[in-house]
């Protein structure tokens, strides 16, 4: 139950696009494709595309290229083929941290944890230990039930970011799990305090009141959570 409560709420990050690294300024697609940082997706895979097909970049490039279309795939909701491209940027270089990261969220899209955790690790270890990926490797690891690790996460990250609900919400669902109920309800509050319309730790702190003998306010906060969205935990 509480897993399936878990994905009221996705958590969903926005990566940014890959730096361009020995830019060409005459080339439009790859103006497009790795230098304009407001490029939508449709841009992106087009763009990108026709540089990688082009066949005169070099590998460096050709990694910004496929990191910026599983980016763009994985936005699509297109999982399986933002991997492909992932894959393709880090054999043309391996310590590429973006694609690492790309590659990790879209594995933990696809529910496939385990591999979401690897890539989170190795970009960890390539450097991007911060709390956007310390809270991304905290939702995976709950996810798959590993909930000491997810607080683990969830605590560096929210020592490095207090203001973020998502870490407090996730490090909630994980304290629920291991049965730690009152750091359960002390994280949904912060979550809804940095929140105020966070609709999914009002439903999931109303859930657990009522279950520790609060029915008066767990009904409060499970009204106040389908007044934010009528559809929630229905």
């Amino acid at each position: 139950m509480l897993r399936q409560a878990f994905w009221i709420f996705v958590v969903a990050l926005t990566p940014l696009l890959a730096g361009a690294a020995a830019a060409q300024p005459h080339d439009r697609n790859w103006t497009r494709c790795a230098v304009d940082m407001n490029s939508n997706d449709n841009v992106l895979i087009e763009a990108c595309t026709a540089v990688i097909a082009a066949g005169h970049e070099t590998d460096a490039n050709l990694a910004i290229a496929y990191t910026n279309l599983c980016l763009a795939y994985n936005d699509r909701g297109n999982h399986l083929r933002a991997i492909q491209n992932c894959d393709q940027a880090i054999k043309l270089d391996p310590a590429r941290v973006d694609a690492y990261l790309h590659r990790g969220h879209a594995y933990f899209n696809n529910s496939d944890n385990d591999h979401a955790i690897e890539d989170y690790n190795q970009a960890i270890a390539l450097g991007s230990d911060s709390a956007n990926t310390l809270v991304k490797r905290g939702a995976a690891y709950h996810r798959k039930g590993d909930d000491a690790h997810a607080v683990e996460d969830l605590d560096r990250a929210i020592a490095m970011n207090p203001k973020d609900a998502t870490a407090f919400y996730i490090r909630g669902a994980s304290h629920q799990a291991l049965g730690n109920n009152d750091n359960a309800i002390q994280d949904y509050t912060q979550a809804v305090r940095l929140v105020p319309s966070f609709a999914a730790s009002f439903y999931l702190r109303g859930v657990l009141e009522k279950k520790m003998g609060d029915a008066k306010r767990g009904d409060a906060d499970i009204a106040q959570a389908r007044k934010i969205d009528p559809k929630i935990g229905r």
